[in-house]
């Protein structure tokens, strides 16, 4: 897909971004279908067998709400426009008076004011919306995609609890997109009040076009329809209650993370663990078999007040695996850890809103006050 944009704002991983002035053209997004992720094999550390902990998730203490603010929740429906589908629809041999019809019904940084009169803009267009590959994206995500009402009710019931925590916000309209699987999107990002979602990033982990573009089994697993409506929050409107202050250290970037998902649980009450962090089963339960170890071997590699972006990166990015413990624990163990930071946080401080947890950028601070113990 062709996106006219001219500024976006992309969800901010440790390091806030400012706005872009970008294009991105379907010749680049083709090149993307062959990009590769590796990763390396490490030795296993050995631990000690724990029992796994349980985690129950902590009841988050709304702020009053005046009568017209408890109507907005209780009657909140989201918006859902499939930009897409008008952008498909298109008669290629005349793209440029379609696009100028669909100007003034997507944002600017869909289809920007006067961009219909961009020859090579119109040219990059046409030669996307022919490509065979994306053609042959779009109409997998028709027939998985045709109807949206689960996805939309899930949004809805979740929209309802956000607005009873944040009853100022405003409402956000989610477009959907095919961008082509280009990587270096995330599978949903906002921009100003709105959310855009790249609905081939949600086409199942056994897509054969994921196989194809060379994208990692554990990133796969994750695009499954269920994830977009969690997505939506951990990588979209999370971002607008969080503090501008950048991350430095190790510990800023977990408790930075573990904001974010504890966001998402409040907001998707009967989401499980392992939905809420993207993990298997099997790497939920290890990582909470080791998460004492993994605690305590951070603190006596003195990692957690590292400002090395390698070291951050080892536990926060996403990987099959974290380094430090081997291929059998589970990538991001920063976020793991972050995430059970802000539970203990909320859990000792119940008169805490969601809103004051997430402003709080003392990390230090926020860590001794959560009195976490794994």
């Amino acid at each position: 897909m062709i996106f006219f944009l001219e500024k976006m704002y992309l969800c901010r991983e440790r390091k806030p971004l400012t706005n872009h002035l970008i294009l991105v053209k379907m010749q680049n997004m083709k090149d993307n279908l062959h990009e590769k992720i590796h990763g390396s094999l490490f030795l296993l550390l050995a631990l000690a067998l724990l029992f796994p902990a349980c985690h129950k998730k902590e009841k988050v203490t709304p702020p009053k709400l005046t009568k017209v603010q408890e109507a907005k929740a209780k009657e909140v429906t989201v918006t859902v426009k499939r930009y897409e589908q008008d952008l498909f629809s298109l008669d290629v041999n005349h793209l440029a008076d379609g696009i100028e019809k669909l100007y003034g019904q997507y944002p600017d940084n869909l289809v920007a004011k006067d961009c219909w009169k961009n020859q090579d803009m119109m040219a990059g267009l046409k030669g996307y919306l022919t490509d065979p590959t994306i053609k042959n994206l779009y109409q997998e995500t028709q027939k998985q995609y045709s109807d949206m009402e689960d996805v939309t009710a899930a949004l809805n019931k979740a929209m309802k609890i956000y607005l009873t925590h944040f009853p100022d916000a405003p409402v956000p309209i989610i477009y959907t997109l095919v961008p082509g699987m280009d990587f270096n999107l995330p599978s949903v990002f906002g921009y100003d009040n709105d959310l855009f979602v790249c609905l081939d990033m949600y086409l199942g982990k056994d897509c054969k076009y994921y196989a194809l573009a060379g994208m990692p089994k554990f990133i796969a697993a994750r695009c499954e329809r269920n994830y977009i409506p969690l997505d939506c929050f951990t990588k979209g409107l999370a971002y607008k209650h969080l503090p501008e202050k950048t991350p430095v250290t190790a510990l800023d970037n977990m408790i930075f993370e573990g904001k974010k998902l504890f966001f998402t649980s409040t907001m998707f009450p009967d989401a499980t663990p392992q939905e809420i962090l993207g993990y298997s089963d099997d790497k939920y339960q290890w990582a909470t078999q080791y998460e004492k170890q993994v605690w305590q071997y951070l603190i006596k590699q003195n990692m957690i007040y590292s400002k090395d972006d390698e070291v951050i990166r080892r536990l926060v990015d996403e990987t099959p695996f974290t380094r430090d413990f081997g291929n059998a624990s589970p990538g991001r163990l920063g976020a793991f850890i972050g995430l059970h930071i802000v539970a203990s946080y909320m859990k000792n401080h119940p008169d805490c809103t969601l809103q004051e947890m997430m402003n709080l950028t003392n990390s230090q601070q926020f860590l001794t006050e959560s009195l976490y113990k794994p």
